[in-house]
């Protein structure tokens, strides 16, 4: 049996293309380690999936309570853990659609959930209702409703976004967040208020382009 060294499991389970460069360059060399810890125990990679989106919830209940940076802290942790969980299913030989669906229904609880959370905090510390608005629409629009719609769609395909619509994806759009609560913590800005507006317009429009353009395609 091959021992999970480190230079073993970076060889064995992790992808040879990594199209976001920042799991590329910073998550995955982090959560290789993480890797190399929970192939040394019974967790399964289902397990960690499940903790992952239990750190999501955390980092989005923090955000609901106003603590932009802890959240964001919580947030990055659940992605390490999230691209852990695949390296740990492809060492024990542990990949499963059941796996695939468990992860698939995480990103749809904590992505949502972050937004609506982000919204909510600024709220209740500025008062801006349009805040809690922004928030709801972000987290309702950010459902990828045309996967329900059509399995087959792949307009959503990350190498085939631009750099503006990428930071409307998960995990940029948790990136921006998380630079900004930074700014926002040490400069003691408002950077965070301009961002969940942002992001309550652009992904509305961008989500109800986007069912447009599926159902047009269904009914021609």
């Amino acid at each position: 049996m091959t021992i999970p060294t480190l230079k073993n499991l970076k060889k064995t389970v992790q992808k040879e293309v990594e199209p976001e460069p920042y799991a590329k360059f910073v998550v995955r060399p982090i959560s290789i380690l993480f890797t190399w810890l929970f192939v040394r125990t019974p967790i399964s990679a289902n397990q960690v999936t499940i903790l992952q989106e239990i750190l999501g919830v955390i980092g989005a209940i923090l955000f609901g309570f106003g603590r932009f940076v802890l959240g964001s802290l919580f947030l990055q942790l659940g992605y390490i853990l999230d691209c852990s969980d695949g390296e740990v299913a492809r060492w024990k030989n542990q990949q499963s659609e059941s796996g695939k669906f468990l992860d698939l229904i995480g990103h749809m609880i904590v992505i949502p959930f972050y937004y609506f959370g982000l919204g909510l905090g600024i709220f209740l510390e500025t008062g801006q209702v349009l805040t809690l608005i922004a928030g709801f629409l972000a987290a309702l629009f950010t459902i990828k409703t045309e996967k329900i719609i059509s399995s087959t769609n792949s307009d959503l395909d990350i190498k085939r976004r631009g750099f503006i619509q990428s930071l409307f994806r998960y995990p940029d759009s948790m990136n921006v967040i998380t630079i900004l609560a930074i700014i926002d913590w040490f400069f003691k800005s408002n950077l965070l208020f301009y961002c969940i507006i942002i992001y309550g317009i652009g992904m509305t429009v961008g989500r109800m382009q986007q069912i447009y353009k599926t159902f047009y395609s269904i009914k021609n």
